[in-house]
């Protein structure tokens, strides 16, 4: 793969859900914790959790801990401003074997994603979801 000014490990910075015509909403919370690792071999591994997360062990707790993850991995390549992931481990068994599609932009040492429209398995599905965002800084060496 051709370097790309993508690859390296990412710290999450925030995280949003956007619905059609609502105000776009922190599900993670305002201090998102996760991290984006793209490999010049080609491999994205990225993992998000939502801001106060306790653990637990009852049925309850362990749906809300679910409910506060986001967790995925594949190869990916990129195209124009894009990058795809073909996902091969998921914390959503229905993503296995789908492309995931995100647009970026680099400015500097913070990556800016945006999601492609579609249903989000964060957010109620009552409202079509427009897409989502996410904003990382570069964390080389940490």
């Amino acid at each position: 793969m051709e370097a790309s000014p993508l690859i390296g490990t990412w710290k999450v910075v925030s995280m949003q859900t956007i619905v059609d015509g609502s105000e776009p909403q922190n599900n993670f919370g305002s201090q998102p914790k996760g991290y984006l690792v793209l490999t010049r071999e080609g491999r994205m591994i990225g993992i998000g959790t939502a801001e106060n997360r306790k653990g637990g062990t009852s049925d309850a707790e362990q749906l809300a801990l679910y409910k506060s993850l986001l967790a995925y991995s594949g190869k990916y390549r990129i195209e124009g401003g894009d990058f795809i992931t073909t996902v091969d481990v998921s914390w959503n068994e229905s993503w296995n074997g789908t492309e995931q599609r995100r647009h970026f932009r680099i400015e500097g040492n913070k990556l800016f994603i945006e999601t492609v429209p579609g249903p989000s398995a964060h957010c109620s599905r009552a409202r079509p979801v427009s897409g989502g965002s996410c904003s990382s800084e570069r964390n080389e060496g940490r």
